[in-house]
């Protein structure tokens, strides 16, 4: 861990090693253990060292070995299967984690990023086939960007890294800009800047000389697999199981671990199971330290009275942050990286508890951010009991649903029976023709929608940008319509760049990001199972609340639930920061429409209009270009 960098020259010129340097001076906190380079007749290669585990500090890269070098931000899960599987091409008993890397590259290749288990990018410079290969983990919690021009490739952690090396323009992508405008977040390999090019999640990279190149996936869940329990504790047991295995993998630190807990289920889950392994096998870390917001005025968003009985159970290391003195928009914290526009309404008030984590030693810190995706996002699953006969169980299913949401039946059964049987007997590549004939029909017979362009989007920018339709890569042979629902849920691009945010935060912070719920493993279980055990008796999440029975205080365990600390921003838009505000509206920026901003901000502070994401969008961008300079 934490970064690395790279530059290939496919032809026999200098500048390779200068241009690794470069990019990796721009993103020096990446490497507070130390930055190494390897450097040959044609490329570069630099690992930025931030030491987590103890096989961290004993591990050397790059690694150059029979004419391969390697550098990986890595940490590796399962590695006594691993280990079993690559013994023969391992050069040590006790091999690092990118030591199993190179060994499983020797093995099986370009093959060699579907066996690996954990959150991982990493590049392999073949000195003598001349080309480089990379890959990013499953869910993409590590980053890996790439610029091919000419007879040149870069690729490294961040987008910054590359704007670092001579010859690389800072050109704003105009149609990521206008898909972001649009709260659009694909393709997932567009970045904002052009020529520089995100590697998506679960994909590999395959870079040859005279510049050719090709990307592909190299896993997907698999759906033909189903698992099927007789009796539901069975379900309970065998997530428990598999959580276990998530969270321990995390644990594995020479240095304390920290945790943003709030009153939740995803972040709760985490410190309970943390807690469970504390006592049941011993902690993975010297110690698990828990960073909770402190609201004393807002009271309504203070989750402690939660947060601190699991705390208190298992003894943790408790650091309330006051949440109230955060300026959540300007600088100093409130500013999105050069990299991207996107930041959450939050940032600076995680890089206050970050901040405080640092003080106290934590190199890996967790959330739970993926733990809505995984577990939660009212996935019903009405229309398997149909089919199935279970007629007094869908019964009970829908008059708990109708309490729990406060939906009419009329719209409860449209939702949760109507719209998942229709695509089931009638799915969407079946007959293109008619469907879209009828669609047609139907838009003539009701009136023309409004635009769903922001309209503080310019007018030139929509003149100039032609975005391709939105596209969900759900594999074609995936059955059942609530798999298929969590299955988007789990690949929501939105999601997939709070991410790669995440991470660059935290790793300006000298912190690896960790998230349990983002376990491939985990995914895996969760898309297998009958969805109809994930969301139970109109209880979202209700597998993960029984798998914890026992493990946390049974007073936290009853009243997990989440709390937006909503209303500080609130406070932010309309009081604190508005004279900031109204200084990022500028007239010069071509991308937006000054004055419906100024409009919209005026609506909204005085109450006469609802939060609309994209406007804290627009914002961003607005703040980006100011402090950046674009």
């Amino acid at each position: 861990m934490s970064g690395l960098c790279g530059c290939i020259h496919w032809t026999n010129r200098p500048g390779h090693a200068q241009a690794a340097a470069q990019m990796a001076d721009a993103a020096a906190y990446r490497g507070p253990d130390g930055t190494e380079t390897w450097s040959g007749v044609r490329a570069s290669l630099t690992h930025l060292a931030l030491n987590v585990t103890a096989a961290d500090e004993r591990e050397f890269q790059p690694i150059v070995e029979n004419g391969l070098v390697l550098v990986a931000d890595a940490r590796i899960d399962d590695r006594s299967t691993l280990q079993s599987n690559v013994r023969r091409q391992l050069r040590t008993g006790s091999p690092t984690d990118a030591d199993l890397i190179l060994a499983a590259y020797r093995r099986w290749g370009t093959d060699c990023p579907a066996h690996l288990i954990g959150d991982f990018a990493f590049a392999i410079w073949d000195q003598t086939e001349q080309q480089l290969f990379a890959a990013r983990d499953p869910m993409g919690m590590r980053p890996l960007h790439y610029r091919i021009k000419n007879d040149r490739l870069l690729f490294g952690s961040d987008v910054k890294q590359l704007l670092a090396a001579p010859e690389v323009p800072a050109r704003i992508s105009e149609p990521m800009v206008a898909a972001y405008l649009q709260n659009r977040f694909e393709p997932l390999d567009w970045t904002f800047y052009e020529d520089i090019f995100q590697l998506k999640p679960a994909h590999a990279l395959l870079a040859q000389p005279s510049g050719s190149y090709k990307t592909w996936r190299y896993w997907d869940v698999d759906p033909d697999k189903r698992i099927r329990y007789d009796d539901e504790r069975e379900y309970v047991e065998h997530f428990r199981e598999v959580f276990a295995k998530a969270v321990r993998a995390r644990l594995r630190s020479a240095q304390p671990v920290g945790l943003f807990l709030s009153g939740g289920v995803d972040s709760g889950s985490i410190a309970s199971m943390a807690g469970h392994l504390k006592e049941t096998e011993g902690i993975g870390c010297p110690t698990l330290r828990t960073y909770s917001w402190a609201f004393e005025t807002l009271t309504q968003c203070d989750e402690r009275e939660v947060s601190t009985r699991i705390t208190d159970r298992y003894d943790f290391p408790f650091t309330p942050i006051d949440a109230e003195s955060v300026r959540l928009i300007g600088p100093p914290h409130g500013v999105p990286g050069r990299d991207s526009p996107f930041m959450s309404h939050y940032q600076a008030l995680l890089s206050k508890g970050l901040r405080r984590a640092q003080e106290h030693g934590v190199r890996c810190m967790f959330s739970g951010q993926h733990g809505d995706l995984v577990t939660g996002s009212w996935i019903f699953d009405n229309i398997t009991l149909l089919r199935e006969g279970n007629l007094g169980t869908l019964w009970g299913e829908l008059r708990a649903q109708h309490e729990a949401l406060g939906l009419p039946l009329r719209d409860l059964l449209w939702r949760t029976l109507y719209r998942p049987l229709r695509a089931q007997l009638w799915p969407k590549d079946t007959l293109p023709c008619l469907r879209e004939s009828l669609r047609r029909l139907w838009r003539r017979a009701r009136p023309a929608p409004s635009s769903p362009l922001p309209p503080w989007m310019s007018d030139d920018l929509q003149s100039r940008t032609d975005l391709p339709a939105p596209k969900r890569d759900v594999p074609s042979d995936l059955r059942g319509f609530a798999r298929r629902q969590r299955y988007e849920a789990i690949h929501t691009p939105l999601q997939y760049r709070i991410a790669i945010w995440s991470e660059r935060l935290f790793a300006r912070h000298r912190m690896t990001y960790a998230d349990p719920w983002a376990d491939r493993r985990l995914i895996e279980y969760a898309v297998a199972i009958p969805q109809n055990r994930i969301f139970r008796h109109g209880q979202n999440k209700h597998l993960v609340r029984r798998a914890l029975k026992g493990l946390m205080p049974e007073a936290a365990r009853t009243r997990l639930q989440k709390v937006s600390p909503t209303p500080l921003y609130e406070n932010e838009l309309k009081d604190e920061a508005s004279a900031r505000i109204h200084t990022y509206f500028d007239s010069s920026n071509s991308f937006l429409n000054a004055n419906y901003l100024q409009a919209y901000y005026g609506d909204r502070r005085e109450g006469r209009t609802e939060e609309d994401f994209q406007f804290w969008l627009a914002l961003c961008l607005s703040i980006w270009m100011h402090h950046h300079n674009l």
